[in-house]
């Protein structure tokens, strides 16, 4: 951040969600949305950048050449498998009722506006919504199969496009009016607009008890009318 790299430690929990420390200044840092609220940085956040979840057969097709972080190392013991959407009851205090508190919601913000999509409401109308949020038109998804859930915007060459699943089983995101094909990082890689990239717009899957708990003024996607 402004030229500056910093090391990050987890610190403790804010909200049932952890918050960090930064090694170089004492900072500390919200960790869902990555501002700072204590210490010599104070008001500064981190830029959001997009880490869509996939298989690794769709991984390794689109990155060849591709590391893999060992799981071999002297911090082993220290790993604990982490599920995701189940139900803990010290979470429940931070939900704000709207939703159970371990829901699975695409949280997605848009100059400071936020939005919650309810993953079985996304999975009701086919994986994909067509949104406006703070008057940017965007495309919340989420697939299944990688389990993964984004939102880009939907803005391409100055003009609003809507965007489907053209699979009945899996997940396939096309565009209507050219039928471009577009992969996980908001890629088109086949049809006319291939090479075409989506901007995108900070999101990512988060338990509703610690995107409502941030966000406690977060309208809630209901599905299409």
């Amino acid at each position: 951040m402004n030229g500056q790299h910093y090391t990050f430690d987890v610190l403790g929990l804010l909200d049932g969600v952890f918050q960090m420390l930064d090694r170089q200044t004492g900072t500390v840092w919200t960790h869902l949305d990555g501002k700072a609220i204590r210490g010599p940085l104070i008001g500064e956040r981190l830029a959001m950048v997009p880490m869509p979840q996939m298989t690794w057969g769709e991984w390794k097709a689109m990155n060849p050449e591709t590391t893999v972080l060992s799981q071999d190392t002297p911090f082993i013991d220290r790993y604990r498998p982490v599920r995701i959407g189940m139900l803990g009851r010290q979470e429940e205090i931070y939900s704000d009722g709207r939703l159970e508190s371990n829901a699975l919601v695409v949280g997605v913000e848009v100059d400071g506006l936020f939005k919650g999509y309810p993953i079985d409401e996304l999975q009701a109308v086919g994986g994909v919504t067509n949104d406006v949020l703070a008057e940017l038109p965007v495309v919340a998804f989420y697939d299944a199969v990688a389990r993964t859930g984004m939102a880009y915007s939907r803005v391409v060459n100055g003009e609003a496009i809507e965007f489907y699943n053209a699979s009945a089983t899996g997940f396939e995101l096309r565009d209507r009016g050219t039928d471009s094909l577009w992969d996980l990082s908001g890629k088109a890689v086949e049809g006319p607009l291939a090479g075409t990239s989506l901007t995108y717009v900070s999101s990512f899957i988060s338990e509703w008890y610690g995107w409502s708990a941030y966000h406690p003024e977060t309208a809630i996607y209901e599905g299409d009318s």
